[in-house]
């Protein structure tokens, strides 16, 4: 608020960032794109209004002035309270997608915004939006990748590891098969899973292609650095969380919500874990669905802060390797 604007005040970026439409590294170390689409849910839609509702909650915390560090004063003393220190972000806008676009002709728009951020050697935090608009980001960071595979970390009640729902190939719930099958991806590991499943998930598929799957009991018994011990040290990584991996008590707004799920402590801890475990080069947050928030905004409020706590420990003692 070096100018003087209060946070309710003025346009609602993210953390109220430069709006600048094509990012270069000159303009920043990461860059915000959004995606409002929701068209690829398979239960309660909203999720189109994520990224506003994200960006909207996310100016409670628009103090900080570039280069100053947030001081997280739960994470320590001295230095290692200190978050996004000297790091600047940029809010590059939306992806304009439309409810009749063909899967490929949505996914052609997501690579071709996405894709150049990328390649300027700025950190993508993309907003969704349903989770189907993750695949067309992998496909976005292969591309920028020459064609070489990551390993993907997800987050998530649910594998989207359905081969096709209600028929179809495109949908919130098989992004990763998808990404799977078209070779983005070297290993895929899923925190959080619970729930329901019908008899039509083929966990021995998901189990024979290397996937590590961590039920939400399990993983909270667990220490986060035991969740991310299989994990490759420093191997190139994508983030993708999908919001109902939090318990629906604290995140209701989200299409598919399921009792249980992590709470924001645990959350954290996992997503610091294993941005120091690997090199995370691009990070997502989907599923978001303010209609069903309420006037708390709680699960956008979760979201902001989940999106500032992971961008804080990727830039955290050591320089991001370029993806």
């Amino acid at each position: 608020m070096g100018n003087g604007e209060m946070p309710f005040a003025g346009i609602a970026t993210f953390l109220k960032a430069p709006h600048i439409e094509e990012p270069t590294r000159a303009d920043g170390e990461v860059a915000v794109l959004g995606i409002p689409f929701d068209e690829a849910t398979t239960s309660r839609s909203g999720a189109r209004f994520g990224p506003r509702g994200i960006r909207d909650i996310s100016t409670f915390w628009a103090y900080r002035e570039v280069p100053n560090a947030y001081l997280d004063v739960e994470l320590g003393e001295g230095k290692a309270r200190e978050i996004l220190g000297g790091v600047r972000l940029v809010d590059a806008g939306d992806v304009v997608l439309g409810p009749t676009q063909s899967p490929d002709d949505r996914h052609a728009a997501v690579v071709a915004r996405l894709r150049p951020i990328i390649e300027a050697d700025l950190f993508p935090v993309v907003l969704g939006g349903d989770h189907s608009v993750t695949l067309p980001c992998l496909m976005a960071v292969h591309a920028a990748r020459g064609g070489r595979p990551f390993q993907l970390v997800h987050f998530d009640t649910h594998t989207d590891y359905w081969n096709e729902e209600g028929g179809q190939p495109y949908t919130h719930g098989n992004p990763m098969i998808r990404a799977d099958e078209q070779g983005l991806l070297s290993g895929i590991t899923q925190y959080g899973l619970r729930g329901l499943y019908g008899p039509d998930m083929d966990f021995d598929l998901m189990a024979s292609r290397g996937a590590r799957l961590f039920w939400c009991e399990e993983a909270k018994r667990m220490s986060p650095e035991e969740l991310v011990a299989h994990l490759e040290p420093g191997a190139d990584t994508y983030v993708t969380f999908d919001i109902d991996a939090l318990d629906p008590a604290i995140a209701p707004a989200t299409g598919t919500p399921e009792p249980g799920g992590f709470t924001y402590y645990e959350a954290k801890a996992i997503l610091r874990a294993v941005c120091a475990r690997v090199n995370v080069i691009a990070m997502d947050m989907v599923e978001v669905a303010p209609p069903y928030d309420g006037p708390g905004q709680l699960t956008a409020l979760h979201a902001a802060r989940l999106i500032i706590d992971t961008v804080g420990a990727v830039f955290a003692g050591r320089v991001r390797s370029r993806p």
